[in-house]
This record gives structure tokens, sequence and C-alpha cells, in this order.
């Protein structure tokens, strides 16, 4: 089974958070791509083929106007490479694009098997890439989209700005949309996901996420007896439910709790202006992936305050936050989403429903458990995301995913 993996990950080396000018984004993608790399990697016989993009923000917000074309290995025996492009607005596309769709044609060529050809991210150049390639070679190649994302009106509407940047990104959405029904197969975030693409008729699999363990990192730290504290990382956007963490910490009248939030967002504004009021909240700007590690091994509970109410886009994403905190080893307070798979419900600390109230109260009453309780809720949610969320094991889905399609494909042709 020949494989090319079209990714988008970030490499240490690179030091690219230090170089930019702004934040860096696509560290969750990065997570999530290295856990299927590596997956599939234990699942298969034959090393995959990584052609990655080094997707970061346009020159001159990022300091490197050209990136090389550049061999790499993402584990002993592979051969791959960094493909490489112009930096600026729109020729960012073209070039990524081209340079993509030349290095896929080569490798089919290397062969004359068929070809798995995966893309992860709705990402306008590889898909762009990929679905030429089908055109090319036909029935060699199989294409596959694994995505938690989605655009247009299944997306976060507030990231949609009125501008002529973001005129012509939504033609390039139409075109995404486009491109996805080119696919062959699909591993969705979500089950909603395949029938708001328009592929419900494909071969999909559902897989919510995988966790790839770090080194030094799970470490537990006697917790402060004098405090509770309630600790989020993530995106600071109001859509996020940030206000309604808020407004449920607020209500908690006792002054050993302590409410840390880090990030970015629009709900910055409203972060800040409840830390003027109550001094009991910290508001910790971005902090690097280490100082998030950091902050849970010293927390009471972890909090995701994201709501379904009114929120379309909730179903067609599942937060990667989500394996984080149950990794952690800390008890995690959530409200349970339509992307949640039911089995999240022995793991997951559910408030009663999403008032205010009703998150305000789960919080205390997980905080004020004794800390032994809270330490095996924690160490129960870790088990679980080792033992069953780990790469070979969510992988596995897909493999099998494939592996069946081939063969009918070999019977079909066979007769």
């Amino acid at each position: 089974m020949r494989i090319a993996y079209c990714s988008m990950l970030l490499p240490e080396e690179k030091k690219l958070a230090e170089r930019t000018k702004k934040r860096l984004s696509g560290i969750s993608l990065h997570k999530f791509t290295s856990a299927i790399i590596q997956g599939l990697d234990e699942n298969i016989e034959e090393p995959i083929s990584v052609f990655n993009i080094i997707n970061t923000l346009n020159y001159p917000n990022f300091p490197q106007l050209i990136f090389k074309t550049e061999k790499w290995a993402h584990a002993a025996n592979t051969q791959d490479c960094h493909i490489g492009y112009i930096n600026l607005f729109g020729l960012k596309y073209i070039t990524q694009e081209k340079k993509l769709y030349k290095k896929l044609k080569r490798w089919v060529n290397e062969s004359d098997e068929k070809c798995i050809v995966c893309v992860h991210h709705i990402y306008y150049p590889m898909m762009k890439a990929a679905v030429r390639l089908k055109a090319q070679y036909g029935n060699k190649v199989v294409l596959c989209l694994i995505t938690g994302d989605m655009v247009g009106e299944y997306g976060l509407q507030s990231q949609y700005k009125f501008n002529l940047k973001q005129m012509l990104l939504k033609r390039i959405d139409r075109k995404i949309n486009q491109y996805a029904k080119e696919f062959d197969c699909f591993v969705f975030a979500t089950k909603y996901m395949a029938e708001a693409f328009g592929v419900a008729h494909k071969p999909f699999v559902v897989l919510e996420c995988a966790y790839l363990p770090k080194e030094d990192t799970h470490v537990n730290v006697q917790e402060d007896d004098d405090h509770k504290s309630i600790f989020y990382a993530g995106a600071v956007r109001e859509e996020y439910g940030i206000p309604h963490l808020l407004r449920a910490f607020s209500q908690i009248k006792d002054e050993r709790y302590r409410l840390y939030i880090a990030g970015d967002g629009n709900a910055v504004p409203t972060v800040k202006a409840y830390e003027e009021k109550d001094e009991r909240i910290k508001f910790l700007g971005f902090l690097t992936p280490r100082q998030v590690d950091e902050y849970q091994a010293l927390s009471t509970v972890l909090v995701s305050p994201r709501v379904a109410d009114g929120y379309e886009f909730v179903k067609y994403s599942f937060p990667s936050k989500t394996m984080e905190c149950l990794a952690s080893g800390k008890p995690y307070i959530a409200h349970k989403l339509p992307c949640d798979p039911d089995e999240y419900a022995n793991y997951i600390q559910y408030a009663d429903n999403e008032t205010d109230e009703a998150l305000a109260e789960k919080i205390k009453n997980i905080c004020e458990l004794p800390a032994s309780q809270r330490q095996t809720i924690g160490e129960k949610a870790r088990k679980f995301v080792l033992t069953e969320k780990n790469p070979k094991a969510m992988t596995k889905r897909i493999v099998d995913m494939w592996k069946e399609m081939l063969h009918e494909k070999a019977s079909i042709e066979g007769h």
C-alpha cells in the first residue's frame, strides 16, 4: 500500500514561533497530523511518504520570502520533502500548488501500484494539486481527505472580515467545497461533516482526534491547598463560551478560587474587563505548549465553556483541547456537545446544562472533592486517552477503510 501524505507540519527545528511577528497558527493541526502519521506508520508495512508545506504567515509577518524545497525524514528509512514556495499573498497558493503537484506526479510515476494520496486539512493548494493528480491518473490514484474543519456557512463565522482579501478567500472556499467532492474517501471529526460536504454516499470514517503522548509533561504536582485553580487555555473567543465562563466564575464568591485564562481572540477585552473587577481572575495571554503543561499540572480542574446552543459550527468540529485536557490527569469540566462521542461521558465532567449557574455548580462540586478523588477522576480519563485514543488504535480505522476500498476496486477491475 503506497501512501503519499500531504501535510502542514511545523518543524520544531525551524523555530517558526520564535521568528514570526504575530502568533503562529496551526499548532493543533500539527499535533493531530503528527499523531496520524505515526499511527499510519504503525499500521502498515511500507513507510508513508510525507509531502509537507511549512505554512506560515505571509511575508513580512513572517520574515522569510522564499521557502526552498528540501528533503527530510519523519522516521528512519523514509524519504520526505518540504515543498518550496514564494511566501507572498497570491503567489503563495500558486507556487505551493504547482510544486506539490510536480512532486506528487514524480512519486506516482515511480511505481505501477495503486497509490493513496492523503490531504490533511482543507487547504486549497493541497486539494487542488491532489484533484489535478486524480484527473491525470484516474483509478491509479485514490484520494483521501482528512479534516476536522469546514469553511463557509459551517465554519466559524466571526473569522470572516468584509475586505478585499476575504472576498477573494471566499471564492477559494467555494472551490474547496467543490474539490472535496472529487475525493474518494474521507476522515471526518464528526458524523455531521459527511452530509455537510455532500459526500455521505462515499466511504468515510469518523476520527475525532488522536493523542500523541508528549515526553516529560505529565508530572504529579502537589496542589496548593489554599486555592482552587480553574484553568482554560485555547482560543479566547466569544463563540467558545469565554463570557459564559467569566459569568459562571463570578457566581462563585469563595476567595480561595482562582480563574486563569490563556490565549488570544475576540473575547480578550471582556476577560480584561472582568480581571479589573475581580483580582481572582488572571489573564495570561499567549502561552507556549510547555507553559500550558505547567499551568495544567498546577491546576485543580481544567475547563472548556464551549456551548452548543446558538452555534451551528459545533456540530462540525471537535475541540482538540479535549484530548490534551483528558490526558493531563486533571478533572476536565465541559458541556456535552453534538460532536462528542457518547463514550466521553465517562471521562468528561459535564455540567447539568449550559447555564452559568450549572457551570459554576459543576466547578464547585469537582473542586471541593477530596484531592485523592480528583486524582482518580483525572487518571481514569488519562488512561482512556492513552489506551483507546492513541495513534495506532485510531488510525487503524483509516487503514481498514483503505484496504476495503482497494479490495473492492481490485474485484471490480478483475471482472
